[in-house]
C-alpha cells in the first residue's frame, strides 16, 4: 500500500498490517488516517480493534478512521470511539499547518 506524510499528517489506509518503515512515518506525526473495513478480520485490510490498538501505539493525538464498510455504522461508531478518533464521512475536511 502507498502512503503519505504531508506535515503532521499520515495518510495511510489501505493495510492489514504495519512495516517499520510505516511506523517509522508516523514518529512525531500529530494524525492519522486510517481504515477500519470491520469490525471482524478481513485479509486486505485492517479491522476496528487493530486500527484502534495502531493508533494508541503510534502516541497521534487525533486521528480518522475511513474505508469503513456498510456494517459499520457512522453514529454508532462515533458514540463509542475513543476521543481524539473520529469516523470519515463524505464531504470531511481536515485542516493542518504543513509549513
Amino acid at each position: 500500500s502507498l502512503g503519505f506524510r504531508i506535515g503532521p499528517l499520515v495518510y495511510l489506509p489501505d493495510v492489514s498490517d504495519m512495516t517499520q518503515e510505516g511506523w517509522d512515518a508516523l514518529k512525531g506525526a500529530e494524525a492519522w488516517i486510517l481504515d477500519a473495513l470491520r469490525r471482524d478480520p478481513h485479509p486486505t485490510h485492517t479491522h476496528l480493534a487493530k486500527s484502534l490498538e495502531w493508533i494508541k501505539t503510534s502516541g497521534v493525538a487525533s486521528a480518522v478512521i475511513t474505508n469503513m464498510h456498510i456494517d459499520l455504522d457512522y453514529e454508532t461508531l462515533a458514540a463509542e470511539l475513543p476521543i481524539g478518533v473520529i469516523p470519515a464521512y463524505d464531504g470531511l475536511t481536515l485542516r493542518f499547518d504543513i509549513s
